[in-house]
C-alpha cells in the first residue's frame, strides 16, 4: 500500500514539475517577445508570440501580446481577432486593454460604429478606464458629435486629470462649438502637463489666437470689437472681458516679445480672477474643476511665473531670462504644485 501511494505521489510530482517547465518555456518566449517589441521590432516580436499562442492558446498573455503586436504592424484585421478571443472569454486576464485594442482596430478598419460599440460595452465593464472614453470621445470628434464627444471627454478628465491628451481633445471640441472660454481652460491646463512636444506649441498658438478672437484693428487707432462667432452662455462676462482686455492692448500696444509675455501673465491674473468671482452660486463640471483650480493659482500670486512656465514651449529663451530674474517665484510655484 504504502508503495502504491508513493508511486501516485511521484507520478502527481512529475506532472506538476512538468507543467512547471511548460510554464517558464512558455514564459520565456513571451519575455523575449516584449523585448524584441520594445525595440520597435515588430516582426521578430510577432514570431514569439505565435510560438507562444502556438505552445498554449488559453494563454491570455500570448494572446493579448499578439493582438498589441498585430496593431502595431497595422494589421487591424489580426489585432481585432486576437482582442475579440479575449473579450469573449469569461473573466480573462488583459481583457480591459484588449477592449482598446478591439476598439482601435476597427476604427482603423472604418468600422467607427462597431469601435464605439465596443468603447461602451468596455466602459459598461471597466466604468474606470478613461482611456476607453478618451478614444471614443475622440471617435465621436472626428465624427462631429460635438456634444456626445464632450461628454466622455470630460468623464475621462475627471478620471485622469493628469492625461493631457483628454484635455487636448476637449479644448478642440469646444473650439469646433464655438466656445472660447470653454476651449482655454483646457488649453491652460495641458500646456501646465505637457511642456515639450510639438503639439504643445500647436495648443499655445491655439490659446494665443483665441485671446485675438472678437478684436480687429481698423486703421492705425480705431479698435473695433467684433462678433467672432463665439457662444456667451455661462461664461459670457469672461467672454466680453477677454476681448475688452485685448481691444485695451491693441489700442497701447509696445512692440517685443518680452512685453507681448507681461501681456499675457497680466491678462491670465484678471481673467483668472474674474472667473473666481463669476463662480459664485456657480457650479458643474467647467466650475469645479477648471476655473476652481485656477482661482487657486490667482489666489496664490501664482498667475505670472505659471503663464511663464506655459509660454516656454514657444518662447524658452525668453521664459528662462524671466526666470533668472525670477527665481523664487518659480520656485514657489512649483512647490506649490507638488503639493496642490
Amino acid at each position: 500500500m504504502l508503495k502504491q501511494v508513493l508511486i501516485i505521489a511521484s507520478i502527481i510530482f512529475s506532472i506538476i514539475g512538468g507543467l512547471d517547465a511548460q510554464t517558464k518555456d512558455l514564459e520565456t518566449i513571451i519575455s523575449r517577445g516584449v523585448a524584441e517589441y520594445e525595440l520597435g521590432n515588430y516582426e521578430d516580436a510577432l514570431n514569439f508570440f505565435k510560438q507562444a499562442y502556438k505552445y498554449d492558446k488559453s494563454s491570455s498573455v500570448a494572446c493579448y501580446e499578439l493582438a498589441l503586436t498585430h496593431l502595431a504592424l497595422k494589421d487591424n484585421e489580426n489585432a481585432a481577432l486576437f482582442s475579440g478571443k479575449l473579450i469573449t472569454r469569461k473573466n480573462a486576464e488583459y481583457q480591459e486593454d484588449a477592449y482598446l485594442i478591439n476598439g482601435s482596430a476597427w476604427e482603423n478598419l472604418g468600422r467607427e460604429h462597431r469601435a464605439r460599440k465596443i468603447y461602451k460595452e468596455g466602459i459598461k465593464k471597466f466604468p474606470g478606464n478613461y482611456l476607453l472614453r478618451y478614444n471614443l470621445a475622440l471617435s465621436l470628434f472626428n465624427s462631429k458629435e460635438y456634444d456626445e464627444a464632450q461628454k466622455y471627454a470630460i468623464s475621462a478628465v475627471e478620471l485622469a486629470p493628469d492625461h493631457g491628451s483628454s484635455h487636448l481633445l476637449l479644448a478642440y471640441i469646444m473650439f469646433d462649438k464655438g466656445e472660447r472660454v470653454k476651449s482655454m481652460l483646457p488649453l491652460y491646463y495641458f500646456l501646465l502637463i505637457e511642456q515639450d512636444s510639438d503639439r504643445s506649441t500647436t495648443a499655445y498658438d491655439l490659446l494665443t489666437s483665441l485671446w485675438e478672437q472678437g478684436v480687429t484693428m481698423k486703421g492705425q487707432r480705431e479698435i473695433m470689437l467684433v462678433n467672432a462667432g463665439y457662444k456667451y452662455s455661462d461664461f459670457g462676462s469672461a467672454e466680453l472681458a477677454i476681448s475688452l482686455m485685448k481691444a485695451a492692448e491693441k489700442s497701447n500696444e509696445m512692440d517685443g516679445l518680452q512685453n507681448k509675455l507681461i501681456n499675457f501673465a497680466q491678462n491670465n491674473q484678471t481673467l483668472f480672477k474674474l472667473l473666481s468671482e463669476a463662480a459664485i452660486e456657480k457650479e458643474g463640471f467647467w466650475w469645479d474643476f477648471y476655473v476652481d483650480f485656477f482661482t487657486k493659482i490667482e489666489e496664490n500670486n501664482l498667475s505670472e511665473p505659471f503663464s511663464y512656465f506655459i509660454s516656454s514651449c514657444k518662447h524658452n529663451e525668453d521664459v528662462l531670462l524671466w526666470l533668472s530674474e525670477h527665481h523664487k517665484d518659480f520656485q514657489r510655484f512649483t512647490a506649490w504644485m507638488e503639493v496642490y
